[in-house]
């Protein structure tokens, strides 16, 4: 049996239902749930029952414009009218776990965050110049919070830094792998320095890269010729040598050039007339010299074509000398051949006689003058002169001088030859030209690079001897009214021009000082 209570409940709710008012119904709640609070569970839900069986009655009952508007009107919790409260019994576990979900949030968030933070950090590429180093700390520009977690598969240790090239790598952070790349590449031109560069203007142009020094680049470089002026007329040029790495970098290189055209020719010297006999050795280019103002070497050509050996007879020989610029000169002398006479003496027998007369008259200390004047004494009054005698060939002349102490101005001549070729003293035969009766010798002899003229022949009432005359000074010599001394200057070398008989003594056959 339900209580009054009870039932007066029953009837507000189904008075709320019908339609009454709200601000009624809230009033009657409040008055109502302070009466029924200490009404037990039991009674709560057969009420609760009846009232929803009655409920739905009603509702069958009602119009349909009223159904509609019973739907507007507020619920009405029961148990707020009766004041019973319900327990709930796992409230305490969703608390607690709740507390975890919001710790566990917390800490992924700020591992997110972290995480964030720090793969920010990360620098996905890089470019280096060809040589710098490299490292890990170029990609991470910042300070990770965990810098243990942070890891790279590329040992940068390993790396060509000279060799341009593009290397993919991987930067782990986290547990995540970030693909990274390294560029090396190669901006910077090779160095070098030019070499001044002196030639003449028909040299060979030297190799571009021996014109450079001191070149340098981290990579191969080649070094070739960007621009070469003409330097066939000589002057002063400027060259440019373009020195290039494997990277394309170019640099130009000035290399100054200073160019000497060559149009001297060279010169021939001491190329005289030869006498030989036929089958002879005969050495042309003994006491031939040839010299250049540039070429070091210039070349000497004998050109002996004309010759017919086994024949007596004058010939022509030509010398022709040549430089590396191809400039020429030549000259002419002539070669007379002729039988051998019987009487020939070779030569060694000849300087063995001069050697050991040589050692009698001179010494080391003495100077060449100092000998020179010995020998033209010596011979002077050495050697006797007699008209008849064997003037075939010089050595004849000269041995019977030295060893029989006799002859004519040709021994005489030949003998001082001798003596002045053991003792190294340059010296040539002069022979008179023209002349009516004979023919005379005399020696021509150089002293200190000077030529003077030397006689021991001894004349006819003169006790004396010519020693060092210039030119000039045997042109002037009279004697009994004639000169006898005229001879073809221009066959022999221009002699000394200033005199030196105030330091001669004949008499002693001495140098004053």
């Amino acid at each position: 049996m339900i209580s009054d209570t009870a039932t007066h409940a029953l009837r507000v709710i189904i008075r709320s239902d019908l339609g009454t008012s709200d601000m009624q119904d809230y009033e009657f709640r409040h008055m109502e749930h302070a009466r029924v609070r200490s009404a037990d569970a039991a009674v709560y839900k057969a009420v609760q029952h009846e009232a929803a069986l009655e409920r739905k009655a009603v509702r069958r009952a009602q119009p349909k414009h009223l159904a509609s508007s019973s739907k507007r009107v507020r619920h009405v919790d029961e148990s707020q009218i009766y004041g019973i409260k319900k327990r709930h019994k796992g409230l305490v576990p969703l608390i607690v776990l709740l507390f975890f979900v919001l710790i566990l949030g917390g800490l992924a968030f700020g591992a997110f965050y972290v995480y964030e933070q720090d793969t920010a950090l990360i620098v996905r590429e890089r470019t280096i110049e060809a040589g710098e180093q490299a490292d890990i700390g170029m990609y991470i520009t910042g300070t990770p919070v965990f810098q243990d977690y942070v890891s790279c598969n590329l040992d940068f240790s390993t790396i060509n830094n000279v060799l341009p090239q593009t290397i993919r790598f991987t930067v782990r952070m986290y547990g995540t792998n970030f693909p990274c790349v390294l560029n090396i590449v190669d901006t910077t031109p090779p160095v070098a320095e030019a070499v001044p560069q002196v030639m003449y203007s028909v040299d060979r142009i030297p190799q571009a890269e021996d014109c450079v020094t001191n070149v340098y680049d981290l990579n191969d470089v080649t070094v070739e010729w960007a621009e070469l002026p003409n330097m066939e007329w000589g002057g002063d040029f400027t060259a440019k040598v373009l020195v290039k790495d494997s990277s394309g970098n170019e640099t130009l290189v000035s290399v100054p050039f200073s160019v000497t055209r060559d149009i001297v020719a060279p010169v021939i010297e001491g190329a005289e007339d030869i006498e030989a006999f036929i089958g002879d050795t005969i050495q042309y280019r003994e006491n031939v010299t040839v010299t250049d103002d540039i070429d070091p070497e210039p070349v000497l050509e004998v050109d002996t074509s004309g010759i017919i050996p086994d024949e007596e007879g004058t010939y022509e020989v030509t010398y022709r000398a040549k430089d590396f610029s191809g400039n020429m000169s030549e000259t002419t002398i002539n070669l007379t051949l002729v039988e051998k006479p019987d009487t020939w003496v070779d030569p060694e027998l000849v300087y063995a006689e001069a050697r050991e007369v040589l050692n009698k008259i001179t010494n080391s200390s003495m100077t060449d003058m100092e000998v020179a004047i010995q020998i033209t004494w010596w011979v002077r009054y050495n050697v006797h002169y007699i008209s008849e005698c064997d003037d075939s060939c010089w050595t004849r002349a000269a041995y019977d001088g030295l060893t029989k102490r006799t002859g004519n101005c040709y021994t005489f001549a030949m003998c001082a030859k001798a003596l002045f070729d053991v003792a190294g003293i340059e010296n040539m035969i002069i022979i008179r030209d023209p002349y009516i009766y004979n023919p005379h010798f005399w020696n021509y002899i150089n002293i200190d690079g000077q030529w003077y003229h030397c006689d021991s022949t001894p004349r006819l009432e003169y006790d004396g001897y010519f020693f060092m005359y210039t030119t000039e000074e045997l042109r002037n010599f009279w004697h009994n009214g004639w000169n006898g001394y005229n001879f073809d200057e221009d066959l022999y070398p221009e002699s000394a021009q200033e005199s030196v008989q105030n330091r001669i003594n004949y008499v002693g056959h001495s140098i004053k000082n």
